[in-house]
């Protein structure tokens, strides 16, 4: 396994907060129940020919597979669109109630979506070679999400109705269930491949690769889809996908993702 001594910190990282938490929360008689963010498989490959640069676009989902939401709010009343407000993420029980929070990010309004984002949500990368090979041309995006429950994972959802539906509002976040997507004609889904050569590569991505938000399990938050990338006689570049990432269930595999 690549890097066995970061994951095993991270591991090492996730249970300590698992601890940190319980501990807090015995004065309120609760346990903590903490997110796992997990990357469903990219969907919906495509190059666009844009201004003679060639584009790799994806359809990105960031599910939430564990036992409490991913619940994130400002510091303040988010008014002023040119300020950035810092993002806290909060720790609930079993029965909703807050038990501790902390600083993690900052919400950043994003001119283009006209809303406000969370920085340092995923990173997206072009490898070559392999899931772990370098990464080409320097493909590598960090990129900010609105956090909201955009479907259900599984069709079902421990959490039937949308408590995230907007990104205007005093919260951000994912349930228990759920998975924000970001669709592949949303601006920011993509990455420049221009000239590159036919080969193989993978596109990866990874879900809180800073690990700078609270969660379960830190080890699991990546996916990737392997393709083929090949030129025509003119020069014009063609993709086929070939592999994608281990699953554990279908909606992690993408089969239930909406195109939307």
């Amino acid at each position: 396994m690549k890097k066995p001594t970061i994951y095993s910190m991270a591991l090492v990282l996730a249970m300590g907060a698992s601890l940190l938490f319980a501990e807090g929360a015995g004065a309120q008689d609760g346990m903590a129940q903490l997110p796992d963010l997990r990357t469903v498989v990219p969907l919906h490959l495509q190059i666009m020919n844009k201004q003679q640069r060639e584009i790799l676009r994806f359809s990105n989902g960031v599910a939430n597979t564990g036992d409490g939401p991913w619940r994130m709010r400002p510091r303040f009343p988010v008014s002023d669109t040119l300020q950035t407000q810092d993002a806290i993420q909060e720790i609930l029980d079993a029965h909703g109630n807050l038990i501790e929070e902390k600083v993690v990010s900052q919400f950043e309004f994003h001119t283009e979506h006209s809303h406000w984002h969370i920085n340092g949500i995923a990173l997206f990368e072009v490898r070559q070679g392999s899931p772990d090979g370098p990464v080409y041309g320097g493909n590598s995006l960090k990129t900010t999400f609105c956090l909201i429950d955009w479907y259900k994972l599984e069709g079902n959802s421990n959490t039937p109705g949308r408590t995230y539906a907007d990104c205007g509002g005093s919260y951000q976040g994912i349930s228990v269930g759920w998975v924000d997507q970001y669709h592949h004609t949303t601006v920011g889904q993509q990455l420049d491949i221009s000239g590159a050569p036919a080969g193989l590569y993978y596109l990866v991505s990874t879900a809180n690769p800073d690990g700078i938000f609270i969660e379960k399990d830190y080890t699991n938050n990546t996916a990737w889809v392997g393709f083929n990338l090949t030129r025509e006689s003119n020069g014009n570049p063609k993709i086929q996908i070939i592999s994608r990432s281990p699953c554990d269930s279908p909606g992690l595999c993408g089969e239930r993702a909406p195109n939307r």
